[in-house]
């Protein structure tokens, strides 16, 4: 049973098509940047104890790109973050339904005037 049969409710607000692209995306770059960062702090340290000054440029060369790959994608989520499209001003729909004034009850032999 698929979720928009559980709740139709929530069918109507929610895109959810849309919010599984989201999640997805979030997953996805979320941990790739943490393991891309984990491959840096990994490269860094296994380069202070190599003995090959080859295989020392090496890790430092991967350490180096990883710390730019991270750098890129946090100013790609900032630049994106400061360049959303701004919502524009909707006119006001018409009202669904007609309300009544509300009426008030007074306890019998109060007066107000």
């Amino acid at each position: 049973m698929s979720v928009l049969a559980l709740s139709p409710i929530a069918a109507t607000l929610v895109n959810w098509t849309e919010l599984w692209k989201i999640v997805l995306t979030a997953l996805v770059g979320g941990t790739g940047v943490v393991i891309v960062f984990g491959l840096l702090l990994l490269g860094i340290s296994r380069a202070k104890t190599a003995t090959n000054p080859t295989t020392r440029y090496g890790l430092y060369t991967l350490s180096g790109l990883c710390g730019i790959l991270v750098i890129a994608v946090a100013a790609i989520g900032i630049y994106a973050m400061t360049q959303k499209p701004s919502s524009t001003t909707s006119k006001p729909k018409a009202a669904a339904a007609t309300l009544a004034p509300a009426t008030t009850t007074e306890p019998q032999g109060f007066r107000t005037t």
